[in-house]
């Protein structure tokens, strides 16, 4: 039986992990399986498939689909099909027809003992690895921060949390909005990670503005080893070649005889993580791009997605088309309610429009969140609490003790069934440390004649901040004050990065062009016009600590995504009106990771609409020193008074008027979002305990990487390891590697598995136990027969010489779809037992790395002997053990079974109860878990216990 046939039962060789495959479809050269118990298709060539055909013969037992457990009493192949004649074990005589395509999908493999019986037995060094990758696999599934080691990041608390948070939920929708610095992208790529590495997710969109495409791509595959295929119209030209004559004539036909033609492929199914701009989205064929199955879509800086109940901007009706189509969404913006909360509620209503579907009742919501928010905020700033605050804490927690004791559970009740806390997270400065200090240097400046009369145009209030505009090239640079200073102060400070930002391209390339070519300064360029190899080369030259250049010059352009903590003075040779935008361009050099107080410059002309607009910022709102939150709203509240301060910067009076409303205004604004909302979104951001929990976790991982196992793997298959540095090696393929090893280019890589060198290093990979490397290395491992029968001889004094152990390693396991995440409940757990002749256990006596130590190599031709002479003891010893060890194994099923039911059930009730209060939890997130407790019952119902590796020892004088 060589041939395949439809309905056929084969098992993978490689991956016996999935379980029974049955034949699917068939063409002359391939041959495709479907793996129901993980739910899951490979196609092979027929030539050199890995796959055994799974044949029983009397005496066998085989699963039914239904748990009926069978013994084959005949098998009679039909049509290269197999039919059995099988019974139940207590009843022979109750025959029944069973054909293989009737059989359940897990098997009970004797690979193992097939493999020592047949003599094909391995080193002891190959053992040794195979239990090593069986321990990583466990371990691996049991990390309580699976998903977080793998990623090269500081350990930062607030993003953490949020990654375990958002990241553990099933197609989490919520909205990413911590201020400017404090790592939102970092956030998005852990979430990420979290869900591709625990199977929550397969298929990823990202969205962002054009200038980000490239950085989002390198920040991808730099922190988190995730490489996502860049769409633009190019590469989707590519993929849709033009329809030739032929195919148009053919489909012509179809059409002219009523038949529907086939479906148009999907090029966006092409690749599984893609990453495009949002110019492309505004330009693609949206229904195609839908239509591509996804199971997280992400959106950055959403706050440019314009809409109005009665006019959505087209970008926020395609953002829409793709968030209604996609399972999960991330939406990352530094400003979610500065724009307004019609603004906010638009971005809301992305995330659910059920939720989210009138503003006018999100209006009324937010009123009454304040009473909410201020007995949140005295529950915790209280150590007593008085009689109002339990009976107000009773009224909307009433199922929990009203007791101090009960603080966090309380807390975590109020915050679940209140405000938008599941789906907004908002961290701020001012509750998470590790910012620098913010000092404003201005300059103030005399007007140029050559720039004649100030004249303000009220239809163009913007041509009164910049007067070079009036100029075609750049000999305004030679007479304006503000370049003499900044040529004067580059010179000063020779030794330190400055980063200058202007609103203009024109003025930043006249800049450029003047500092660069006509005073010989090491300056660089930065602005829109520029493609995005250029604006990359331009960010790494000013980087460079020795061969750099000491200022990049940066239109508007510079003020969005890109980070320069590494320099620490800012020049702002002009001011936009919009505060939000001040607080970007800040927000460049103020992130966390910055190591000195920023300093920011400002020159400007005196008496001069620059210096109204410098005042107002200085003096009214305090916005260089510090973050501002309300700028919008202040924007809006004084902007007749801001326009006409700087329509006549002269008039003093009026200046002065404007700076004294402003900064009325600004104390009032920023009271009422401490006292309110702000307040109850802090609390539901950032929970500092379990952060430092999670730190200390991954500490701990930090504490064991993969090296010792990766070792071992590298001289197994022969990768050569070089020294580079105290915690770095260099991997080149050796002369004589086994086969391509996973990850490792022909040129070599540089790998650490220390977090602070990978960190200090870019061109260094970060290897742990989530890289592509070393989790290849496993499949690897287990994926092959090597190791899996082994002979040894066991050298001790203290043993008999020809005393006879065996050492067994059991897998308990469950097949079953990825996105279930069954190993939460029954991750790979190892059975390991140690017996003597006379079939006592005596694995707790000596460990497997104290015995491997005592063990050497035995000669094949002895090995083989003992093996055949011993096989009938072996064989009862073996069949004896794997009983017992079912036993346990029966046990961890049940206690994973009754923990499951347990869990699924808390979350269930949970959800119920926060629905009846809190509507922001959709009836999806139940019907998800009805399901997947039934799918999670069924499979674990069907876990086994197989043996995964065997070693028989012989001890020796």
């Amino acid at each position: 039986m060589t041939e395949f046939a439809i309905g056929q039962r084969w098992l993978s060789e490689t991956e016996t992990e999935l379980g029974l495959g049955i034949v699917v479809n068939l063409d002359y050269r391939l041959v495709t399986l479907f793996y129901p118990a993980c739910e899951e298709e490979r196609t092979y060539a027929k030539t050199n498939a890995p796959l055994s055909r799974m044949a029983f013969t009397p005496g066998d037992t085989i699963h039914t689909q239904d748990g009926q457990r069978l013994i084959v009493h005949e098998a009679v192949e039909v049509e290269q099909l197999l039919i059995y004649r099988a019974a139940p074990e207590d009843d022979p005589g109750a025959l029944r027809q069973v054909p293989e395509s009737q059989l359940g999908y897990q098997v009970e493999l004797s690979a193992v003992t097939d493999r020592l019986f047949s003599k094909q037995l391995d080193s002891t060094n190959w053992f040794n690895l195979r239990v090593a990758a069986l321990n990583a696999r466990a371990q691996a599934e049991n990390s309580p921060v699976r998903g977080l080691r793998g990623p090269r990041i500081d350990l930062i608390g607030h993003q953490l949390w949020i990654a375990h948070e958002v990241g553990g939920r099933y197609a989490p929708r919520v909205l990413l909005a911590d201020e400017v610095g404090l790592g939102k992208t970092i956030e998005a790529g852990l979430i990420l990670h979290q869900q591709l590495v625990t199977h929550r997710a397969q298929r990823v969109l990202i969205v962002v503005p054009q200038p980000l495409v490239h950085q989002w791509f390198v920040e991808m595959v730099r922190r988190f080893n995730l490489h996502f295929s860049i769409f633009d119209r190019e590469r989707l030209a590519a993929l849709q070649p033009e329809e030739s004559i032929k195919d148009m004539l053919a489909r012509l036909i179809v059409e002219e005889q009523g038949d529907t033609p086939d479906e148009r492929e999907n090029p966006f199914m092409s690749e599984q993580l893609i990453l495009c701009s949002t110019d492309f989205l505004e330009s693609c064929d949206i229904d195609l791009l839908a239509a591509a199955e996804w199971d997280l879509l992400v959106v950055d800086e959403a706050h440019h997605l314009d809409w109005r109940p009665d006019a959505p901007s087209e970008a926020y009706q395609r953002v829409a088309r793709l968030a209604a189509a996609a399972r999960g969404l991330l939406l990352l913006t530094a400003t979610p309610e500065q724009l307004g909360l019609e603004s906010h509620f638009a971005r809301l209503r992305l995330l659910d429009p059920d939720r989210f579907h009138s503003l006018e009742a999100f209006r009324e919501e937010q009123q009454n969140y304040q009473a909410i928010a201020a007995i949140a905020a005295e529950m915790v700033d209280q150590a007593q609490w008085s009689a109002t605050l339990k009976q107000a804490l009773a009224q909307h927690v009433p199922d929990v003790p009203i007791e101090e004791a009960h603080r966090e559970q309380i807390l975590r009740e109020l915050l679940d069934r209140s405000g938008t806390g599941r789906v907004l997270f908002r961290n701020t400065r001012k509750h998470i440390a590790g910012f620098p200090a913010r000092h404003v240097h201005g300059v103030a400046l005399p007007y140029p004649a050559m720039y004649g009369p100030i004249h303000f145009d009220p239809t163009h209030p913007d041509d009164l901040l910049h007067p070079e505009s009036v100029f075609r090239d750049d000999t305004w640079c030679a007479e304006d004050p503000r370049v003499t200073w900044l040529a004067d102060f580059l010179r000063r400070e020779r030794g330190r990065k400055v980063l200058v930002i202007c609103a203009r391209k024109e003025t930043a390339t006249d800049l450029h062009a003047w500092c660069g070519y006509k005073l010989g300064m090491n300056v660089s360029v930065f602005h829109e016009d520029m493609d995005i190899i250029s604006r990359d080369r331009a960010a790494a030259y000013f980087a460079d600590e020795e061969d750099g250049a000491q200022a990049l010059i940066c239109s508007e352009i510079g003020s969005e995504g890109r980070n320069f903590q590494f320099a620490h003075d800012l020049v702002l040779l002009d001011l936009p009106r919009n505060p939000d935008l001040l607080e970007q361009r800040i927000g460049r050099l103020d992130r966390i990771g910055q190591r000195e107080d920023i300093q920011i410059h400002v020159p400007h002309f005196a008496g001069h609409g620059q210096e109204v607009l410098f005042r107002w910022y200085d003096e009214g709102m305090h916005a260089f020193t510090r973050t501002n939150p309300a700028g919008t709203q202040i924007l809006q509240g004084t902007a007749d008074a801001l326009a006409a301060a700087l329509a006549a910067p002269q008039d003093s009076a009026r200046v002065d008027a404007l700076i004294a409303q402003t900064r009325q205004l600004t104390e009032t604004l920023l009271a009422q979002l401490d006292a309110g909302r702000d307040r109850l979104l802090e609390l539901s951001s950032h929970n500092p305990e379990q952060a430092e929990a999670l730190i200390s976790q991954l500490a701990d991982a930090d504490d064991t990487p993969p090296m010792g196992f990766m070792e071992m793997a590298f001289e197994r298959f022969g990768v050569e390891v070089e020294e580079h540095s105290r915690h770095a090696s260099i991997l080149k393929p050796g002369p004589h590697m086994l086969e391509p090893f996973p990850s490792l280019p022909e040129e070599g890589i540089t790998v650490t598995a220390d977090r602070g060198t990978a960190l200090s290093r870019d061109d260094i990979q970060f290897l742990t136990w989530e890289h592509p490397m070393v989790e290849g290395a496993i499949e690897l491992v287990l994926g092959e027969d090597r190791g899996k029968a082994s002979v040894a001889l066991l050298k001790n004094p203290k043993v008999k010489p020809g005393t006879l152990l065996v050492e067994a390693l059991y897998s308990v396991q469950c097949s079953a779809p990825r996105h279930l995440q069954a190993e939460r409940f029954l991750p790979t757990t190892l059975l390991r037992s140690l017996i003597d002749a006379q079939g006592r256990d005596l694995s707790q006596a000596i460990s497997h790395d104290g015995l491997s130590k005592q063990c050497h190599k035995m000669e094949k031709p002895l090995a083989r002997k003992v093996i055949e002479s011993q096989q009938s003891l072996l064989e009862k010893l073996l069949q004896t053990d794997q009983q017992r060890v079912n036993g346990r194994a029966q046990a961890i099923i049940d206690e994973a079974r009754a923990t499951m039911q347990t869990s699924q059930a808390a979350e269930r009730n949970r959800l119920l109860q926060l629905q009846a209060r809190n509507p922001a939890i959709r009836q999806e997130e139940i019907d998800f878990i009805d399901r997947q407790t039934e799918a999670l019952a069924q499979h674990l119902a069907e876990a086994r216990c197989q043996l995964a590796a065997v070693r028989v020892i012989v001890a020796s004088q």
